[in-house]
């Protein structure tokens, strides 16, 4: 029975890089889904940063809102910003790093504690391909990170903008 999950992951995974994810439902940051080590990292072959969080907001708001309450995070999701250009690119090399949830999914109670100034081990995992629908030299969005918060010992994973490259 493992087999059809399997292929399933693979299909979403080849869809979320197409940028097709709305044609199923299915939340767009898959990287969610996988199951990460836990803890801080140490491997060679991914680039994580010590860093902190630089700010900690709903998904959604209004342009003069400045203060923030449990239901507008609950009802859009979280978007948490980090002091680090991990994953940027010449196109755009001021890029910052970031996690972008709607609202329920898994890692997002660990968001809304996040504080500016928190100290977060931030892992660049991915940046899509090229498509015909996408340009990652044009489109920074689409990049996904996973992140350590060693004041809460835990972790969360996601793609840095609502959209993946050459979506809506």
């Amino acid at each position: 029975m493992a087999k059809p999950r399997i292929a399933f992951v693979t299909c979403a995974r080849t869809i979320a890089t197409l940028g097709l994810v709305s044609l199923i439902n299915m939340p767009a940051a898959v990287a969610q889904e996988e199951e990460y080590a836990p803890g801080v990292w140490h491997y060679r072959s991914v680039a994580c940063v010590d860093t902190t969080v630089r700010s900690v907001e709903p998904r959604l708001t209004s342009d003069d809102q400045k203060t923030f309450t449990a239901s507008d995070f609950q009802q859009s999701g979280v978007f948490v910003e980090f002091n680090t250009t991990l994953g940027s690119d010449p196109a755009n090399p001021n890029m910052r790093a970031a996690v972008t949830h709607y609202q329920n999914t898994a890692g997002n109670n660990a968001m809304m504690r996040e504080r500016p100034g928190d100290k977060a081990q931030v892992c660049f995992l991915s940046r899509p391909a090229p498509t015909l629908y996408c340009d990652p030299d044009q489109d920074a969005r689409g990049r996904v990170f996973r992140v350590y918060d060693y004041r809460q010992h835990a972790q969360y994973a996601g793609m840095n903008s609502e959209h993946d490259c050459g979506g809506a």
